[in-house]
């Protein structure tokens, strides 16, 4: 069973699936496109060329179907900041041009390029208020007038579909009528995300009937973990009080023990926390040794290299120790 500790991560593994990236973008595209799009043909692409240097700041998922036998890349973004980033639009313009340019490598002998649809998903406490489009970000203030009329139309565009959470109260969610496993994930991410911990618990008891819906779906077992670990690191509190809840909104199906599923979570939080715990804690050692032998081989301080030796991983550490042995200086070591 899936834990899941972070937005990104729950994100990712529930949207993931075609299935619910499908719900998403039929419950936010125009009814000509939805109709138009093999749907059955949806399916999930490599899509990790697209910015490695922000993948701890946003959530990105790559898609490609058919329409009318021709292909379409739909790329979502996910937003979870509490503000919407003002350079969003420029970002999509980047992915677009890199989407575009992995499309060209694979296709050498291609002269025409796939549409993308850039789509964003925003759940962050206040309404989208940053710009649709690259062009609403081009400041022609202080141009003369027919100047700015000649260039403003030249300037790039590329507005981006955006499903604003943050717009939306449960209601709105319902009109959207998705699926229990989609419905359920977009309620637990915005609803439950700043609300304390007794507000939070009464919030997922309103939600049983939703729950057991989830609980029916092919996928309900691993999604309701992967809700059940993320609330529990994310919402924090009591474990009991959850495990309360749970009991209540289960207790009258005999297929689901509801203290086999809680314990399960728990247990895996702990087991993992103490894997860890017991990683920082050879890394730390590690680091430590090898500052310890650095000062005995060389007679001097490695405190230049201080910052290398923090961000170093296990792997790098050890081999900067078995450099060590053979090195003549400090400077070879970390060559």
């Amino acid at each position: 069973m899936e834990v899941v500790r972070t937005h990104d991560a729950l994100f990712r593994f529930v949207f993931e699936q075609p299935e619910q990236m499908a719900e998403l973008l039929q419950s936010q595209l125009p009814p000509a496109l939805t109709a138009a799009i093999d749907w059955p043909t949806l399916r999930r692409v490599d899509g990790n060329f697209v910015d490695q240097a922000l993948q701890d700041r946003l959530t990105d998922l790559l898609f490609e179907v058919q329409v009318g036998g021709a292909p379409l890349l739909l790329h979502a973004l996910v937003d979870h900041k509490s503000r919407a980033d003002w350079a969003t639009a420029l970002q999509l313009a980047r992915y677009t041009l890199r989407i575009h340019d992995r499309w060209l490598a694979d296709h050498p002998d291609a002269r025409r390029l796939p549409p993308v649809l850039p789509f964003v998903v925003h759940h962050g406490d206040r309404p989208w208020q940053a710009a649709r489009s690259v062009d609403e970000l081009v400041d022609l203030r202080g141009f003369p007038a027919d100047a700015a009329a000649f260039l403003r139309p030249l300037q790039l565009r590329l507005p981006f579909v955006l499903l604003d959470l943050a717009t939306m109260d449960e209601a709105a969610v319902e009109q959207l009528r998705l699926s229990a496993v989609t419905g359920v994930t977009l309620r637990f991410l915005h609803f439950l995300r700043g609300l304390p911990p007794k507000e939070a618990l009464a919030q997922v008891e309103r939600w049983s009937p939703k729950l057991r819906q989830l609980y029916a779906h092919t996928r309900g077992r691993e999604v309701l973990g992967a809700l059940t670990s993320w609330y529990a690191s994310r919402v924090g509190g009591d474990p009991q009080d959850l495990r309360v809840i749970m009991i209540k909104i289960y207790k009258d199906d005999d297929e689901l023990p509801p203290y086999s599923l809680l314990d399960f979570l728990l247990d895996e939080g702990r087991e993992q926390g103490r894997k860890e715990a017991l990683q920082q804690g050879e890394h730390l050692g590690m680091r430590h040794l090898l500052e310890s032998q650095l000062r005995t081989r060389f007679g001097v301080d490695p405190a230049p290299y201080a910052n290398r030796l923090a961000a170093a991983d296990l792997a790098t550490l050890q081999s900067w120790g078995d450099r060590l042995l053979r090195a003549t200086s400090i400077e070879q070591v970390f060559a």
